[in-house]
């Protein structure tokens, strides 16, 4: 963050900070900067928080709109801004859900049909929503059996976010899946944040480890004692120019798909 913009400190805020908020203090990087974030959870993390974690940042960054691509996480566990879009990435009919109008439910093995609903619903009229957070890859990977298939598809997934100028900020479980097709994420990825869950007697803590790959950044980060340190200093400021790429996301709200 360039000492040349004035930012005014904050706090998460109190429905979704959590004990792995602070890492993203570690990015070196405001988020927005990236094209692909992919976070890779270990252990008893608490993926749902992690995601939580992300939407925080869109609050910060008055964005009005997100599309969420979920598998294992629910659409009413993480309680969306209104204007959102969703995929679920599931074996449902979803019949029972809340905001139906703005949830698409696509099978996770579907990978034609999923991709072209990601791109039908990332389009508003005036272009992209700026933003994808969610854990559909963990269904994608789990049903896929065919490797070429998966490949070709997060090629052109993750080339497509990269053309269009977003941001995808994807988890995947690593307990769930050969160490190949994780493998295949952090390939693609700009970032990778590793989770995971220490266990100590008496204690449980989460520790964090990123890499930026074109910054060459190496940092490990733990929440031991250090939640303090971060709790009154800036995130990302209000300001455009350290949004980054992104250059007219904030007060845009996204409308239908044409």
């Amino acid at each position: 963050m360039s000492p040349a913009l004035k930012t005014q400190p904050r706090t998460p805020y109190t429905e979704t900070a959590s004990a792995t908020f602070p890492a993203l203090f570690e990015l070196p990087r405001p988020l927005l900067d990236y094209s692909i974030v992919i976070a890779i959870v270990k252990g008893d993390v608490g993926a749902v928080n992690i995601l939580k974690d992300a939407m925080s940042i869109s609050k910060d960054l008055r964005i009005e709109s997100l599309l969420l691509a979920l598998g294992p996480t629910t659409p009413l566990s993480l309680q969306p801004p209104s204007g959102s879009r969703i995929l679920w990435a599931t074996f449902t009919d979803g019949q029972n859900l809340l905001n139906a109008p703005r949830l698409t439910i696509v099978p996770p093995n579907h990978l034609t049909d999923l991709s072209l609903n990601l791109e039908k619903l990332s389009k508003t009229r005036t272009g992209r929503i700026p933003l994808i957070i969610g854990d559909f890859l963990d269904n994608v990977l789990s049903v896929s059996s065919a490797p070429a298939e998966l490949y070709s598809f997060l090629c052109k997934l993750f080339t497509r976010i990269r053309t269009n100028g977003q941001t995808a900020f994807f988890l995947a479980t690593e307990d769930l899946h050969d160490s190949k097709k994780t493998a295949i994420l952090k390939r693609f990825a700009d970032v990778v944040i590793e989770y995971r869950a220490i266990q100590e007697v008496p204690d449980h803590r989460l520790e964090a480890r990123i890499f930026d790959h074109a910054q060459n950044h190496y940092k490990t980060w733990d929440n031991k004692g250090t939640y303090s340190k971060y709790e009154n200093q800036p995130f990302l400021s209000h300001e455009l120019p350290i949004v980054g790429r992104q250059h007219n996301l904030i007060g845009e709200p996204a409308q239908e798909y044409l």
